[in-house]
């Protein structure tokens, strides 16, 4: 398998279609950061730089080279990725034993956490 490149585009199959993720940002310690591009699709688009150009759903951290080497996910096109960045926050729920206890507001740089019970509009804004 050729070697992944910041820029591919990636395909995965779905019980309600194809999606399709972009890979914006390597990280040494952390995953891939994709773009999960807009849209569940029954066939593959003809036109990749019109999906990639579009907002994406949202930026999740994914493990690209394991799902490429397991055929999870296969490389279908190239956008580039120079306009896109690492955001500096994201956002996801804390849990603990299936109870809802808040919002963590994770500094990708640091790693650093902040508790928030409820999320500011700017909040709601940041990717999971």
């Amino acid at each position: 398998m050729a070697r992944i490149k910041v820029g591919d585009i990636f395909e995965i199959d779905t019980p309600k279609g194809k999606a399709y993720l972009h890979y914006i940002h390597k990280d040494p310690v952390t995953v891939a950061l994709v773009r999960v591009l807009q849209g569940l699709h029954s066939e593959r688009p003809a036109n990749f730089e019109e999906l990639a150009e579009q907002k994406e759903r949202y930026l999740i951290s994914f493990p690209l080279g394991p799902a490429a080497s397991r055929k999870i996910v296969e490389r279908v096109g190239f956008y580039s990725a120079s306009e896109f960045s690492k955001p500096k926050f994201m956002r996801q729920q804390h849990n603990v034993r299936g109870e809802f206890l808040g919002w963590h507001i994770v500094d990708t740089d640091t790693l650093h956490r902040q508790l928030v019970k409820t999320l500011t509009v700017e909040q709601k804004e940041l990717s999971p």
